[in-house]
């Protein structure tokens, strides 16, 4: 396999689509915590693929891919994931109203039963914070790895923008975790307690690590997010935790263009 940098990975960032310009703010400001953390793009590729590796093994999430990737050969559910945030972050109050209309009616078609035989769509409350929780965890981890830690003030006003922009556009529930100790919590319960381990969840997962994005490989992704997953996670697909991939620190006082995503630009 070739070295991994983020020069090698960057054609991920190229591959999110231009936006136009915005017609108003948005549902948080441009001074937020959370915008000028999700501004540079290696981090937020990264946050989006670890939390994707975690999610193939929640039971419904596994199941909701692989009906995607049935109907669609090829489909990347960690790229509609990623973009479906940095949209809900950065977009204008149209965008995200067309985000969040369009999320909630592809979660309606996905249905399925879980281990207990309860029959679920993708849009019910309990999933919906599952999913939300393991993404946020994902990108503020792969961010204050890569930018630095936030402060317990700053991490809980990130954490509540979260909740208005990307709870607003995935989630169906106002009890989404509103600040960093909740989100904590609501992590640790879902890798405690929700995570199934089974063939189907394995090759689900192989299946999307050999794809390719915008010629980038999805094995990169895999060897870049190594150190970001949680032990239960990485050895469940063999991943190797002490093989990742390090990079340079993001020093946000000197960011260029080049280092931030195109939604991003709107904001500068």
């Amino acid at each position: 396999m070739s070295r991994v940098t983020a020069d090698s990975l960057r054609p991920l960032r190229d591959g999110f689509d231009t936006p136009r310009a915005r017609a108003d703010e948005g549902l948080v400001g441009d001074d937020s915590v959370l915008r000028r953390y999700c501004a540079p793009w290696l981090p937020m590729v990264l946050g989006g693929w670890s939390a994707f590796t975690t999610l193939v093994l929640v039971d419904h999430m596994r199941q909701s891919i692989t009906m995607a990737m049935t109907r669609r050969p090829h489909f990347n559910e960690f790229r509609q994931l990623t973009r479906g945030m940095l949209i809900a972050i950065f977009g204008d109050t149209e965008q995200v109203e067309a985000q969040r209309k369009g999320a909630y009616e592809a979660h309606a078609r996905l249905r399925g039963v879980d281990a207990t035989g309860r029959e679920w769509t993708a849009n019910d409350p309990d999933l919906t914070t599952r999913v939300y929780t393991v993404l946020m965890w994902h990108l503020l981890a792969a961010q204050e790895k890569m930018i630095g830690q936030l402060d317990e003030s700053d991490r809980d006003s990130y954490c509540a923008d979260a909740v208005l922009t990307v709870g607003h556009v995935f989630g169906t529930t106002p009890a989404l975790p509103a600040t960093f100790a909740e989100l904590s919590t609501e992590y640790e319960g879902i890798i405690a307690k929700e995570l199934t381990a089974n063939a189907e969840a394995v090759a689900v997962f192989q299946e999307n690590r050999s794809l390719r994005v915008k010629d980038v490989a999805m094995e990169d992704l895999v060897a870049a997010t190594a150190g970001l997953l949680d032990p239960e996670v990485a050895e469940v697909f063999g991943i190797d935790r002490s093989a990742a991939v390090e990079f340079p620190r993001i020093d946000l006082a000197t960011v260029t263009e080049d280092d931030l995503l195109p939604l991003a630009l709107l904001s500068r």
